[in-house]
């Protein structure tokens, strides 16, 4: 699934290095930057996390 988001490249970079650095994606960078959730990332993103 792809997600195009509105923000600078340099806000992009920084939010993808935090996310890198805690193991919830992987980056390929092959003429394009690719980012994909890793097993861990996407668990968490399935998770049910709403208040209860």
């Amino acid at each position: 699934m792809r997600v195009r988001v509105r923000v600078t490249a340099p806000t992009a970079s920084v939010h993808a290095a935090a996310l890198r650095e805690a193991g919830l994606i992987t980056t390929v960078r092959n003429g394009r930057v690719i980012h994909s959730l890793t097993p861990l990332g996407a668990d968490l993103s399935a998770a049910d996390v709403a208040p209860r």
